[in-house]
């Protein structure tokens, strides 16, 4: 009898811990990233869009996506930036370390000055 009572247990307690999937949520850069990646892979322009900022869809067009597609491969290396642009236009890049969840803090991995050659890009 007790084994019967154990078994079905195991059984509930499986069964319900199943069905609670966890879903990615473009909460954190890394996470909208992942799935950005996601939608490129499975070719899901419209779930791609979803992503962007309101008023900023039309950014990347279905042409550019595909191509996008093109590059992707299955290995992804994921970085956290911060660009701190100053008022005289000298600009910092900012690499941050994962950041775990039991971590409270993000911490910085490296700071590089972009070089003039390059600072067009990011404006």
């Amino acid at each position: 009898m007790r084994f019967i009572f154990v078994f079905i247990f195991v059984l509930l307690f499986t069964i319900t811990g199943c069905s609670h999937e966890k879903y990615v949520e473009p909460d954190s850069p890394t996470n909208a990233a992942f799935l950005m990646k996601y939608h490129i892979d499975q070719e899901q322009y419209t779930l791609f869009q979803t992503l962007f900022y309101d008023g900023t869809k039309d950014n990347v067009s279905k042409d550019r996506f595909k191509q996008f597609g093109e590059i992707s491969t299955s290995g992804a290396n994921y970085k956290n930036y911060e660009l701190l642009t100053f008022d005289n236009g000298e600009m910092l890049l900012v690499e941050f370390a994962p950041k775990s969840e039991d971590e409270d803090e993000h911490k910085i991995v490296n700071v590089k000055v972009v070089p003039e050659e390059v600072k067009s890009f990011f404006q």
